[in-house]
């Protein structure tokens, strides 16, 4: 699970309506093509020239590291791996690694994007977590 449950605002509404179908939504501008993140918000200057559209659901590791604590009821280590990855489409986005060795080094690693839950209760929102990329998808690693 991700640190805890998660609620919408306003200003994440059309992202977290995405999550929850299981589509990745990056604002991009119509007139040039280029991307924010999703958390970003364009000026209000020129806020009809952008639109959301599905990402691609895959990137790669650019960098990471592994939180140490304790499960809830105290008795196992609790270890999550978390990183920042560039999207194909070029933004970077932080966020929980699943599926990998904390030990491991996950340089470039490709990754793509899976939902999970916030938490338990169904207002709380599906939130993108990545884990490496799988058989029969592109390379585990890039070739930069």
């Amino acid at each position: 699970m991700v640190n805890g449950p998660i609620s919408r605002d306003s200003a994440s509404a059309d992202f977290f309506d995405g999550t929850r179908v299981g589509r990745f939504l990056l604002r991009r501008r119509r007139s040039t093509g280029e991307y924010l993140d999703a958390r970003s918000v364009p000026p209000p200057c020129d806020e009809t020239d952008w639109e959301h559209v599905p990402a691609r659901r895959g990137g790669r590791v650019v960098s990471w590291a592994t939180v140490h604590g304790r499960r809830v009821d105290g008795h196992e280590p609790d270890c999550t791996v978390v990183g920042i990855v560039e999207l194909d489409e070029g933004p970077w986005w932080w966020c929980q690694l699943v599926g990998t060795d904390p030990e491991s080094d996950l340089a470039d690693l490709r990754v793509e994007v899976e939902f999970v839950s916030s938490g338990p209760e169904p207002e709380h929102e599906t939130v993108p977590v990545f884990r490496p990329a799988g058989p029969g998808r592109p390379e585990s690693r890039s070739a930069r």
